[in-house]
């Protein structure tokens, strides 16, 4: 008898890929769809405001962005790279009784100094350097998307590959 195709594991690296590209793109739906959504009244978006205000502007979703997806974004796809070596969809699998302990929670600290530190500088440098910029709702979901979908693409590989060396 024939195995499947979908049967098979795939290797380490095809599944950190595919896991990677995937993130990136629903990164890249979330991010631009809520910040369209949160800009589209808007004549302009503030590249920083004062410390404090809630409005939109890139400093302050720069570092929501970093936050939110360091932590969520590296629990997540913990959780799914444990289940499919679990279930044997990786190679190589993981006894169904493997715990991850504090792993998780140490690497979305990891991801959390290495985004948030870059989106805090990038929000003082904009303060100090060009406080009055100002971009239309569509340039800012254009960059706010991109930063979200590489951030994503390189903290799932990042996690994924941590998940996989157990």
């Amino acid at each position: 008898m024939a195995t499947s195709a979908a049967a098979r594991p795939i290797s380490m690296e095809a599944f950190v890929e595919k896991q990677a590209r995937g993130d990136a793109v629903v990164n890249i739906v979330l991010a631009g769809g809520i910040n369209y959504w949160l800009t589209r009244d808007l004549a302009f978006v503030p590249a920083v405001l004062p410390l404090g205000d809630d409005a939109p502007n890139l400093g302050g979703t720069l570092i929501a962005i970093a936050v939110l997806m360091s932590i969520l974004l590296t629990l997540i796809v913990y959780a799914i790279t444990v289940s499919q070596r679990k279930s044997g969809k990786i190679t190589p699998g993981l006894p169904a009784d493997t715990r991850a302990g504090f792993a998780p929670f140490v690497l979305a600290l990891k991801h959390l100094a290495m985004t948030l530190i870059p989106a805090f500088l990038i929000g003082m440098v904009l303060q100090g350097a060009a406080p009055e910029t100002r971009m239309s709702p569509l340039l800012f979901t254009l960059i706010v998307t991109i930063v979200a979908a590489v951030l994503a693409y390189f903290m799932s590989k990042n996690t994924t590959r941590a998940t996989l060396e157990l």
